[in-house]
């Protein structure tokens, strides 16, 4: 266990392996569901149409796009 920094918010945290906070986790599993969903439905949206249709940032649709 260290003591980090969220990436997106920049509160101090314990973390184990995680990357964000567990406010700032809770919120990006939100947005997971979002994106995910979305792309169900529409598997041949494009990256765009995901962004404007669901308002989760490019740079997290592209970090969950990678996962």
């Amino acid at each position: 266990m260290s003591l980090c920094n969220c990436e997106t918010c920049g509160q101090v945290y314990i973390s184990k392996f995680e990357k964000h906070c567990k406010s700032c986790s809770q919120l990006h599993l939100k947005e997971l569901h979002k994106v995910k969903d979305f792309v169900l439905a529409h598997p041949r949206a494009s990256l765009i149409e995901v962004y404007h249709q669901t308002g989760v940032s490019l740079k997290t649709i592209k970090e969950l796009m990678r996962a």
